[in-house]
């Protein structure tokens, strides 16, 4: 059974307890200061989950809510008063937690979702990342001296996108640099097949006008 005092015990004539028959149970208690008398049950609620009851009590332990504000508010007003307070509490405390679930969840529906970005880096290099939504570092990156090198590769590997997340799968098994080879393979791929059929741009992008087809 849990006593939570707020003030010291020979100045709180209420305590709140925890009902040692009921998990989900708490229980105010009055009892004036150097009473020998057994305390009086002012109120009592029994909560619907843990987590509800934790509330209040969470509440009084952090100093947010005083015993004897509590007892005062029961006794001047009823049991119904402290009850619509600790439904108040309740229900702010669970929209607070559907928040971080729903937050949580959107975290992780980004961890799986992967986008293709052509980037100007360092020293007039040319930068090719596939970075998933959830971060703000790309988790594979190749770069190029010269832009239309880069937008060569991107020319193909944007219309890629349902397998962006396989790629870095493929990395983080066997390395970025493994990666990078694949792609440029499948592109040199790409282009000759394009080129066979007659459908081909031209020049040093042969795919510029491809559709991924």
């Amino acid at each position: 059974m849990q006593l939570i005092p707020l003030h010291d015990p020979a100045d709180n004539a209420f305590r709140l307890r925890q009902n040692g028959k009921s998990k989900n149970a708490l229980e105010l208690l009055a009892q004036p200061p150097g009473s020998r008398a057994a305390p009086t049950i002012v109120w009592s609620r029994r909560f619907e989950t843990t987590e509800d009851r934790d509330t209040l009590l969470g509440a009084v332990k952090k100093g947010q809510l005083d015993t004897v504000f509590l007892g005062r508010l029961t006794m001047m007003f009823g049991s119904d008063a402290l009850d619509e307070l600790a439904d108040r509490l309740v229900a702010a405390a669970r929209s607070k937690r559907e928040e971080k679930l729903e937050e949580a969840a959107e975290r992780a529906r980004k961890h799986f979702v992967v986008n293709l970005y052509a980037r100007e880096g360092k020293h007039g290099r040319h930068l090719l990342e596939l970075q998933r939504k959830s971060s703000d570092t790309a988790e594979w990156s190749i770069t190029y001296d010269r832009a239309i090198e880069r937008d060569r590769l991107c020319d193909w590997l944007r219309w890629q996108k349902g397998r962006f997340l396989g790629f870095l799968e493929h990395a983080a098994e066997h390395g970025g640099e493994a990666l990078s080879r694949m792609l440029i393979d499948e592109m040199f791929a790409a282009e000759r097949r394009v080129r066979a059929e007659r459908r081909g741009a031209g020049g040093m992008r042969p795919l510029r006008m491809w559709r991924g087809d």
